[in-house]
């Protein structure tokens, strides 16, 4: 068996320290005595982004509204209505996802103030992969989040588990030591939140690493085209291991659709794992302030550096419209933002992960933040045309095989041409 991780020791991060990457202050740009942006965000507070527009407007004489969007179910319906109509903003956020469906409404980044290589140096992996098309940048995070390992700690000492799984395998082990089953067949205990679609919350992304880290990459463009291939071996191999949780006959059965909301039934310590992203912790924290848990890096197939190490990611970096009446002035703010000094003071102040290589060593010693700052140097990602759409379909395709509904290959087959005609919609 592989080495695993002391629960005193959850994470390992190698000092990584890019020399020239700091806090630039944006280039010259022309402006007048009305020239003014318009910002939209959907997490950062005032208070945090207040004293970054001050400094960006004394260095610049560019002055910056910042408005924080309240409600993230409706942004992007929000967001698209106030562009059409001429009263969107200069600079917002976009779902890392979104480059190729709004490219449209994107005005890309100039080369003079950042070109790809650049973004290659200063940003971890994803962000090119996300962000850059046809040579271009269309947008910068501040922040990468990624899934990772809740864990209940006081299960698992209970349980005579002192460390955390680093593999699936050792994933399985500890989730069948874990759940207990009564004589009727009702889960007392269990050992993770994982197995059915509707009640664990972001069951698509977790299914989707699983693919990725087979090998996978969901959207084949290998042959000029886009084409969605789920139905396949290592398709089903990752469908069948994920709904393999919720079958009543394997030796990992450990969750079914009668269980709380994953969330929920962490935060209440009914379940000992869960998979989620950093923006989390402050709601299992508010459901059970008393909960002791921690927080491992996502397991991986294997160890072997031949096999895809990875993790899921999911993070919101900043735009400039393609109706901005300032675009160069709109992407020197994005520069300035999303440059070390300020990237870090909008992550600390918020408790979110750097998207920044020169960023990652400070979090060295940190036993939460340090594990989505490491991960984010293996995420990967995958451009969905229709997010929620594409959620839809992967909860669907998990909970028809978690009931019995239907077999693994056909659903992968119905949920293929799903996703493709949503491609096909999209005119690509």
């Amino acid at each position: 068996m592989t080495s695993r991780i002391p629960l005193f020791l959850l994470v390992v991060i190698s000092a990584l320290a890019l020399a020239g990457f700091g806090c630039r202050a944006p280039a010259p740009v022309k402006t007048t005595t009305t020239t003014s942006l318009v910002v939209w965000g959907l997490w950062e507070d005032s208070s945090t982004m207040d004293p970054i527009l001050r400094a960006f407007k004394d260095q610049t004489g560019i002055a910056v509204e910042y408005k924080k969007i309240a409600d993230i179910g409706t942004y992007e319906k929000t967001l698209l209505e106030a562009l059409a109509s001429g009263r969107g903003p200069d600079v917002f956020v976009i779902n890392n996802a979104w480059v190729d469906v709004h490219k449209d409404i994107l005005s890309p980044a100039p080369l003079a103030v950042i070109n790809p290589a650049q973004l290659q140096s200063e940003f971890v992996d994803v962000v090119t992969k996300d962000v850059v098309r046809g040579g271009y940048i269309y947008a910068l995070p501040t922040s990468v989040d990624t899934l990772a390992l809740f864990v209940n700690t006081n299960i698992f000492n209970a349980n005579g588990i002192a460390q955390m799984p680093t593999t699936w395998t050792e994933f399985q082990n500890d989730v069948s030591k874990i759940t207990k089953v009564s004589r009727l067949g009702v889960i007392d205990q269990s050992g993770a939140a994982i197995g059915t679609g509707s009640n664990v919350n972001r069951a698509p992304d977790i299914l989707q690493l699983l693919m990725m880290q087979s090998g996978l990459p969901i959207l084949d463009t290998s042959h000029g085209d886009k084409r969605i291939d789920i139905a396949n071996a290592q398709g089903e191999r990752s469908l069948t291991f994920y709904t393999d949780f919720a079958n009543k006959s394997k030796q990992v059965y450990t969750w079914d659709s009668t269980q709380d909301y994953s969330i929920d039934a962490f935060s209440e310590g009914k379940t000992a794992m869960m998979l989620n992203y950093s923006y989390q912790i402050p709601t299992v924290r508010a459901k059970n302030p008393r909960l002791q848990f921690a927080i491992a890096p996502v397991p991986q197939v294997g160890t072997d550096p031949n096999i895809v190490q990875a993790t899921f990611a999911s993070y919101w970096p900043f735009a400039v419209s393609a109706n901005s009446k300032a675009p160069g002035a709109a992407w020197q703010f994005v520069r300035f933002l999303t440059s070390q000094q300020n990237a870090d003071t909008v992550n600390k102040s918020e408790a979110i992960p750097p998207a920044r290589r020169d960023s990652i060593a400070q979090y060295s010693t940190d036993p939460i933040m340090g594990v989505f700052a490491q991960q984010s140097l293996k995420a990967v990602s995958w451009p969905r045309f229709d997010i929620s759409a594409t959620d839809a379909i992967f909860t669907s395709m998990i909970d028809s095989v978690a009931t019995g509904g239907a077999s693994v290959s056909d659903v992968l087959k119905t949920a293929q041409d799903q996703l493709q005609r949503i491609i096909a919609g999209n005119g690509n």
